[in-house]
């Protein structure tokens, strides 16, 4: 029993180790999200409406265009967008150390909003909770489905 014990402890420390240089996580640029809106107010296509990220910037502060599939004429439209005010949450592991648990950004569609005080990273970048949204929406997107 001891043994379990020094080997789950081994590999608890193990996982400390490599979570503790986590960063921040951006919004995936290589794939496409599908996303459920609640309450969408852009004409956005849902359930799993395609959505895709060209973002540039520094570690804090991400700006670019987000193509997203609509309800009405090409089927496509775009809009520019930033990530501002990354904040990462992490959560404590037995035994010590931390793991993070994802990065909590602003969103803002440009040039004047709405704005998403909490669009949460999560997943190594594959799941992207927005809400505390300006108009009322929100959404969950993931890149699950590729």
């Amino acid at each position: 029993m001891n043994l379990k014990k020094t080997v789950l402890s081994a590999l608890l420390l193990a996982v400390a180790a490599t979570v503790a240089g986590a960063q921040t996580l951006p919004p995936r640029t290589d794939k496409a999200y599908f996303c459920n809106y609640t309450n969408p107010t852009m004409g956005e296509s849902t359930p799993y409406g395609a959505s895709r990220f060209a973002l540039t910037g520094t570690p804090t502060l991400l700006r670019g265009t987000e193509t997203f599939l609509v309800n009405y004429g090409t089927g496509i439209d775009q809009r520019k967008v930033t990530f501002a005010k990354p904040h990462d949450l992490t959560y404590q592991l037995p035994g010590g150390g931390t793991a993070l648990f994802g990065t909590r950004w602003e969103f803002t569609i440009n040039p004047s909003g709405p704005q998403c005080t909490s669009a949460l990273v999560q997943e190594g970048g594959n799941r992207i909770t927005f809400s505390q949204c300006s108009d009322g929406h929100s959404r969950v997107c993931t890149t699950y489905f590729q």
